[in-house]
C-alpha cells in the first residue's frame, strides 16, 4: 500500500493536507502530534531542549566540541547528528530511513566541511553538496543552526529526488 501511495505522490502534486495524512499514515508508530505535516525529515526542538537541560552529559559535551573554525567541524557535526538520531531529536518519515553526515577532506586532511547523506528505503543514498564551516561561524545557537541546516538539506535532497524521478517517469510514459 505504501509503495502505491509513493507512486501516486510522484505522479501528481498533493495538497498539504493530503501530505500530512500520508505522513501520519507512514509514521503510525509515532504519536500523531510528532509528525510534521509534509516533511520527510524534521527536528524535535522540545526534545533537544530537554536533553540540554537534563542530566545527559553527552549532548552538552558535543555542543562544546562543535567549532566551525576547526578542521574537525564535519566530524563533530557527524557525532552530533548521530546522537540526535539516537535520542529522537532528528526524526524521519518513511521512505527516508536514515540521515547521516560525512566529513569532507582536501587532499589528506579534513577541511571542516561535510555532506548530508539521506538514505531512502534502505536502498538509495543521496548526498548533498559540500557544506562549509564558514556558514556557521556567526551562528547565535550553533547546535540549533546545524540541526536546522541538516534538516533543511536532507528534506530538500529527498524532494529533489522525488521531483527528478517524477520527471523521468513522465518522459518514459
Amino acid at each position: 500500500m505504501d509503495a502505491l501511495l509513493d507512486a501516486q505522490e510522484q505522479r501528481m502534486p498533493l495538497k498539504d493536507l493530503v501530505r500530512a495524512a500520508l505522513a501520519r499514515r507512514r509514521g503510525k508508530d509515532r504519536p500523531e502530534s510528532s509528525v510534521s505535516a509534509g516533511l520527510s525529515v524534521w527536528a524535535d526542538l522540545t526534545r533537544l531542549d530537554e536533553l540540554v537541560a537534563g542530566a545527559t552529559e553527552d549532548l552538552p559535551t558535543l555542543f562544546m566540541l562543535i567549532n566551525p573554525a576547526g578542521h574537525d567541524f564535519g566530524t563533530d557535526v557527524a557525532a552530533f547528528i548521530d546522537h540526535c538520531c539516537e535520542q529522537q531529536v532528528l526524526l524521519l518519515a518513511a521512505p527516508v530511513t536514515a540521515v547521516g553526515i560525512e566529513a569532507t577532506v582536501s587532499g589528506d586532511y579534513r577541511d571542516g566541511g561535510f555532506l548530508v547523506m539521506v538514505t531512502i528505503a534502505d536502498q538509495i543514498t543521496l548526498a548533498s553538496g559540500q557544506l562549509v564551516p564558514e556558514a556557521f561561524r556567526d551562528a547565535d545557537n550553533l547546535p540549533r543552526q546545524v540541526l536546522a541546516v541538516v534538516v533543511d538539506v536532507a528534506d530538500h535532497a529527498y524532494r529533489e529526488f522525488l521531483r527528478t524521478a517524477a520527471e523521468l517517469a513522465g518522459r518514459t510514459s
